[in-house]
């Protein structure tokens, strides 16, 4: 069988399909029971074509966690800009619409998952996801009006990414805990987040001391 000449366009279109299909099926049955095959099937190429695209299935995850980070930047910005929403309602349920990834539709790895990604990822691949990853929770924090430099968006992200692991990884990877109460302990956690946030939003609204009759 003669081998399929792809286009510039067509690599382009099969390219976002393995992107969107990678993000659809970490969100349905995890990256660790993903496999290079079953992508390739869903899609509809060859083995051989997908890794003229990327060279592993982790680096694949890699691309499709930033390919869906502007759908959440537009998400958090709608919340944002929703009338019918406080400020705080609409940063608790973006924040509740990425814990609860598999009701939103928002790949969320696990824990074992981020392991296995960054056991087969090379070591530059891994600094620039983590370049980019930094640029986007700070982009987060802009939209949901924090000052920047007000709050580390490393420190952000951290506490972000640690709800959203914890949760997906009970109670299966962390049996110890308790799995009936494991939304409440994520409700109680976005709330202390958003607590903090507002704390800071009210400093940088608080009118500037004027000594002398100048603005310091």
């Amino acid at each position: 069988m003669a081998r399929r000449a792809y286009s510039d366009q067509d690599r382009e279109q099969i390219k976002e399909r393995l992107l969107n299909t990678a993000i659809r099926l970490i969100v349905e049955r995890g990256l660790i029971h993903s496999s290079v095959d079953l992508l390739c099937k869903e899609v509809g190429i060859s083995k051989t074509f997908f890794y003229s695209l990327f060279a592993s299935k982790e680096e694949l995850v890699l691309h499709a966690l930033r390919h869906q980070q502007p759908r959440l930047l537009s998400r958090a910005q709608a919340l944002m800009d929703d009338p019918a929403l406080t400020w705080r309602q609409g940063a608790e349920r973006f924040l509740r619409d990425c814990c609860y990834g598999t009701r939103s539709s928002i790949a969320v790895l696990s824990i074992e998952e981020e392991q296995e990604a960054y056991r087969c990822l090379a070591p530059e691949n891994f600094q620039v996801f983590r370049r980019d990853q930094l640029v986007f929770f700070g982009q987060v924090l802009a939209i949901l009006g924090i000052p920047a430099g007000a709050v580390d968006p490393r420190l952000f992200g951290n506490l972000a990414l640690s709800m959203m692991m914890v949760y997906k990884a009970i109670p299966d990877t962390m049996p110890f805990l308790f799995p009936e109460v494991a939304e409440d302990m994520v409700e109680f956690q976005i709330k202390a987040l958003v607590d903090e946030m507002e704390r800071v939003r009210a400093l940088a609204d608080e009118p500037r001391e004027t000594t002398g009759g100048g603005d310091r």
